[in-house]
């Protein structure tokens, strides 16, 4: 008896799964929906809710509508992934579920939410371990030291921009203690050019030095305590340091080569000069500033027919006059140019026409 009722039992489980396993399809799908939420509490608007199964390779999309809500039904039975994605595609978070048959399965995604539990998550690690309890409290530190940094130097920049120069300095000093690796040179750079302009120039000049030393392959620099030498009339040492912001920096030059040639013109070395002008228009022929100083330093190289008592030019002087001519036609220097070349059309033809003055 006993036998035969087990066989009866194991019968009917049998039947049970015939008749299980006879279930139309639209019975073995499910669906999933949810609300989307930001930071803030609002609701996020055409986000894209990426749907992957993890067993097979197939996936569904769906979006969300104006209240942050989503809804896809007739999803296979499984396990999937499914993500948040931003309406450009970049994904936000994501989790793991599983879909079953009937009600559809409820997932929201809560930004605030997940925001709150990775920080406690995070402070939790942190704790658990010293080395790296050790190292947040010095990246809070740094923080703090950046943000102290900032104020002070976005004070002290902003009295600069306003010719302040003496009220800017406290404000750097203060600022330099809390500046680290990269920001060093920086403060140094910019407390350099307020001891400058307020002509405290030893000073200046040490702490163009430091800024060098910290940040060596920056040619600005260099050309800043050129500078500095040139108002202290130290043309030599200014010379030199002009020419080393030139060769460190090509893209630059041309302004460094005038500067340079400035100096020498102002020493009367109008070889030099006229050498630093021509290289800072080679470089850049738009250099209006260069093509008259070129000009003007070539005037300097005159010479006199002895026989007709007429005025010959250097060569270049001319075409450089009429260049700036040309770039500045109404420039701070277009009266001298015109006069120069004035002087110069008796004894050579040039290009330039002086402007007709407008009918009053």
């Amino acid at each position: 008896m006993h036998f035969q009722r087990l066989n009866k039992v194991a019968g009917w489980a049998l039947g049970l799964a015939l008749i299980l396993g006879s279930a139309p399809a639209w019975a073995q799908t499910g669906g999933l929906e949810g609300k989307c939420t930001g930071e803030n509490g609002e609701p996020l608007v055409n986000y894209i809710v990426l749907i992957e199964r993890t067993d097979v390779r197939q996936h569904y999309k769906t979006k969300t509508n104006k209240k942050g809500e989503y809804m896809h039904i007739g999803l296979p039975i499984g396990d999937y992934q499914v993500s948040l994605q931003t309406p450009t595609d970049q994904t936000v978070l994501y989790f793991k579920t599983r879909i079953g048959m009937g009600d559809n399965t409820k997932l929201d995604f809560d930004l605030a939410k997940e925001k709150k539990l990775a920080a406690e998550s995070e402070k939790k690690r942190i704790e658990a371990n010293p080395e790296l309890k050790r190292q947040s409290e010095e990246q809070t530190k740094e923080a703090k030291q950046y943000t102290g940094l900032k104020e002070l130097f976005d004070q002290a920049a902003k009295l600069s921009d306003q010719k302040m120069y003496a009220e800017a300095i406290p404000l750097y000093e203060q600022a330099l203690p809390l500046a680290k690796t990269t920001n060093i040179p920086i403060v140094l750079g910019r407390l350099a050019e307020a001891y400058h302009k307020t002509k405290n120039y030893p000073k200046a000049i040490e702490t163009y030095e430091k800024a060098m030393a910290a940040n060596p392959t920056e040619a600005t620099y260099h050309n800043n305590l050129g500078n500095v030498y040139a108002d202290m009339g130290k043309t030599e040492e200014a010379a030199a340091e002009f020419k080393k912001a030139a060769e460190m920096d090509p893209a630059r030059a041309s302004s460094y080569y005038f500067n340079y040639g400035v100096v020498m013109y102002n020493q009367g070395k109008m070889d030099e000069a006229v050498g630093a002008f021509q290289k800072a228009v080679q470089i850049d022929p738009n250099y209006a500033d260069g093509q008259f100083m070129l000009g003007q330093s070539l005037m300097g190289k005159l010479n006199m027919d002895p026989n007709t008592g007429k005025i010959i030019p250097a060569p270049g002087t001319v075409e450089a006059l009429e260049a700036y001519l040309k770039l500045e036609p109404t420039g701070k220097h277009a009266g001298e140019a015109q006069s120069m070349l004035q002087t110069l059309q008796g004894s050579v033809e040039t290009t330039y026409k002086k402007p007709k003055k407008s009918k009053g």
